[in-house]
């Protein structure tokens, strides 16, 4: 139910459409034919070589970045037949290391981009701007360039305030009135006359905050424009920033999510702890920036002591706030999820211990993105988020206006394909809700290893017509178990002709089968369609269930070969000598 970004591939895969690309971060695909609801198979790598970073600008159009790319790449979805196709936009070049986080300003199309050498950038994506022709080469990309900007590299911006952007090739409204007002008055008509000519930025401003991950305060910036007077068009910063004010938690903040325009900022701490943050006016000084205060602190902790190893399982991972902003969820590293009421009991400096939903042992490993969305109420009731998680699984739930238990209404295994073979999950790093503009459902958008992946929109039906996704996966994944340990009883009851051989007339082996037998004998009792398939299906019984060996070369994997010696283990067949005599040895009995 994916469809795969590669460069050099473009294959149907399921329901969806693998579309190419030519990318850094974004490499070919190489994977078998997938079954229901799974992805195609991806290669392993390190996590840092991961897709780090989608976001969604509008209109169809994305961001991605990796933390070992030093592009960020903009990317134009488009709903063709009721499948995605993923074609690449364009490229912003600037950063000289990898980047590792990205994030969008406003809806005009500015983003803000930051790399491991502490320096944070400005861009202007212009995705809903038509530059053809003459606006191509002078329409200016990248805004402003702020270096050191922290000790340690950034690992999280949050937009707390859009502030104003004003472009020579907008049209005109109140914000582009008020800048050329305000520059009239200051230099006079002809200034508006040469900055129209020159194509400047006549204003740009906003205020975000930040976090590295390595320390416990959040830091809230300011954005102001800066006058280019004889600067040329394509040079110098547009704005400066410069710092208001650090937010203390008592341990490391990892997470970070912001309304913007409302004054709400959420930070999660190592320590299971999530502080509300609002922004408030200085009413003893006019016109400056707003102060931000504590407002509550949520926290799933328990008052007694743990350990290390339980403490680390506490760290809040991802936030994200929910529709109508009067509820949020948050995701740690134990691979739980908890819904809060953001305003508690309504008592200021107060400390929310009990969460409005606790949703655990959907995800194995540690949550890496929560998102609010995919809408799927017909009627637009209800909440609705998804999650991301080291397990390779993107689950979607659906929160009842009642506030009853939640329903999960799809599931996502990106490493279904790979499930018996990989020692690790294929990691999803992130995740982000992408609004098609030619269909009016939400579609989700994955980062994994050199892959973006656009997830079929779900459809949910009336409530109580079907089973929670999550059970009905889970019953799927053990109706395959039974069936595997159900083809591994018959190839051992009597499926098989094991017997002495002799390889080359010169080693004897005791109890084989050939393999080209056990390939034979799926593909005869249709347990696979081709011979190709029967090779696989073997493979996963050796791998998975333990069935059997080879004994002519250790660790070869099952053959569609004559040539190729393999024995039962003997937990399927009943002999318990060679565990017998293991047992007995000296050095066990002593």
């Amino acid at each position: 139910m994916v469809s795969s970004v590669s460069s050099t591939l473009s294959r149907g895969i399921s329901d969806s459409t693998a579309a190419s690309a030519d990318s850094d971060h974004l490499e070919s695909t190489r994977g078998s034919e997938s079954t229901r609801g799974s992805t195609p198979t991806q290669r392993r790598a390190d996590s840092k070589d991961a897709v780090s970073s989608i976001v969604v600008l509008g209109g169809g159009y994305l961001l991605t970045a990796s933390k070992s790319d030093r592009v960020v790449k903009m990317w134009k979805v488009v709903n063709t037949g009721g499948k995605a196709s993923v074609s690449l936009a364009r490229d912003f070049v600037g950063h000289t290391v990898g980047i590792t986080c990205l994030t969008k300003v406003d809806d005009k199309g500015r983003f803000m981009s930051a790399s491991k050498d502490q320096a944070i950038k400005l861009w202007d994506s212009r995705y809903n701007c038509n530059d053809r022709g003459e606006n191509a080469n002078t329409s200016r990309v990248l805004l402003a360039s702020f270096e050191k900007m922290d000790r340690r590299s950034v690992h999280e911006i949050a937009i707390t305030k859009e502030g104003s952007y004003v472009r020579p090739t907008d049209s005109v409204d109140m914000a582009m009135a008020a800048a050329m007002t305000k520059k009239a008055m200051k230099e006079g008509s002809g200034a508006c006359q040469k900055a129209a000519r020159q194509r400047q930025i006549i204003g740009c401003s906003c205020e975000f905050a930040t976090i590295s991950g390595r320390h416990p305060v959040v830091k809230t910036w300011i954005m102001k424009h800066v006058e280019q007077d004889d600067q040329l068009p394509l040079e110098g910063n547009v704005a400066e920033v410069s710092l208001l004010q650090e937010l203390m938690h008592d341990s490391v903040v990892e997470s970070l999510s912001s309304v913007r325009g409302k004054g709400l900022l959420l930070a999660g701490d190592r320590m299971g702890n999530v502080r509300l943050w609002c922004a408030v006016k200085n009413v003893f000084l006019p016109g400056t920036s707003r102060i931000w205060s504590c407002a509550r602190t949520f926290s799933w902790r328990t008052n007694s002591l743990s350990s290390i190893e339980e403490s680390m399982h506490f760290a809040i991972s991802s936030l994200a706030f929910l529709q109508g902003n009067t509820m949020f969820v948050s995701g740690s590293k134990s691979g739980s999820l908890r819904v809060w009421k953001l305003d508690g009991t309504k008592t200021h400096g107060e400390t929310v211990n009990k969460e409005v939903i606790c949703i655990t042992g959907a995800h194995s490993l540690a949550v890496t993105a929560v998102q609010q969305g995919p809408q799927v109420m017909e009627n637009g009731n209800g909440l609705s988020f998804s999650s991301a998680s080291e397990d390779g699984k993107v689950l979607s739930f659906a929160i009842p206006v009642s506030g009853s238990n939640p329903c999960c209404f799809n599931v996502v295994n990106h490493g279904i394909v790979n499930r018996y073979f990989e020692e690790e999950p294929t990691r999803v790093s992130a995740l982000a809700c992408l609004s098609m503009p030619e269909n009016a459902k939400d579609v989700l958008v994955t980062g994994t290893f050199n892959h973006i992946n656009v997830l079929k929109s779900p459809h949910i039906p009336r409530q109580g017509q079907q089973k929670d996704a999550l059970i009905r996966y889970r019953q799927a994944m053990e109706e395959e178990s039974l069936t595997l340990h159900l083809i591994a009883n018959n190839i051992c009851n009597g499926g098989i002709e094991s017997r002495n051989r002799r390889l080359l007339n010169m080693i004897s082996y005791k109890n084989c089968f050939l393999g080209s037998d056990a390939v034979s004998f799926l593909v005869d009792n249709k347990y696979a369609a081709s011979r190709a398939d029967a090779v696989d299906l073997g493979r996963v019984l050796a791998t998975h269930l333990c069935l059997f060996d080879c004994v002519t070369k250790k660790g070869t994997l099952l053959e569609d070969c004559k040539k190729s010696y393999y024995r039962f283990s003997s937990e399927f067949t009943g002999d318990k000598r060679d565990s017998l005599k293991k047992a007995l040895t000296l050095p066990n009995l002593l």
